[in-house]
């Protein structure tokens, strides 16, 4: 299905609660993928329908610092589980942004900067100091760019939502992520250095995405 792409011109005016504003377009018919369906039928029942994708993103934001604050301090009995369970709203989200039709600009474009904050503050933290060096700045490099293309979007009001490449990229980060916590939880080499495959085939991904957003941007 081809991706949406958004143009608005009128001035952008945000909310932190995702209310219905001038920024808040709604996107219509979006491309539900399976784990949508799957997280419609167990998840989402569990969630009233006041609860609005934007709340979801907004909790990341809020407790993205406490999980890094926890893997900083190696208390990995509450760090692991945490990062798991905030790592998972990006999942909780942008499916109930997908199925219950409330997707909308706010959400495109600060839905991925919640999951680079996530995932760079982690990286900070635990990659350059139990991982290749070099490995852990080339994917915080990679994902300040696509952070920043993000938000040059959408101050040109040219929205893209996302495509297989960056939701791939997203699980296997934070599936590589977690075998690096547990590695250092748990000790082990297996799961460091399936931590480290994962994680270097998740900036391949990411590089993957910068360029299908050029060919976008070219379209």
């Amino acid at each position: 299905m081809p991706e949406t792409r958004a143009r608005s011109s009128a001035v952008p005016s945000a909310t932190l609660g995702g209310e219905k504003r001038v920024m808040d377009i709604q996107y219509k018919n979006p491309h539900v993928f399976w784990h949508d369906r799957l997280l419609a039928k167990t998840v989402l029942p569990l969630i009233p329908r006041r609860v609005r994708p934007n709340h979801v993103t907004t909790v990341r934001l809020l407790f993205t610092p406490v999980v890094v604050w926890l893997l900083y301090k190696e208390n990995y009995a509450w760090g692991v589980p945490a990062f798991v369970l905030v790592a998972f709203t990006d999942a909780i989200d942008g499916a109930m942004a997908r199925t219950r039709d409330q997707i909308t600009k706010w959400g495109i474009v600060f839905d991925p900067i919640a999951d680079k904050l996530l995932v760079g503050g982690v990286l900070i933290v635990i990659v350059l100091m139990r991982l290749s060096f070099y490995l852990g700045i080339a994917i915080i490099l990679v994902e300040s760019i696509v952070a920043l293309a993000g938000l040059y979007s959408h101050r040109i009001n040219r929205v893209y939502m996302a495509n297989y490449l960056g939701k791939w990229k997203m699980v296997l980060q934070v599936t590589g992520l977690f075998f690096l916590l547990l590695s250092g939880w748990l000790g082990g080499a297996v799961l460091h250095q399936t931590a480290t495959v994962i994680l270097a085939v998740s900036l391949l991904l990411a590089i993957a995405n910068i360029v299908t957003f050029g060919l976008r941007r070219a379209i």
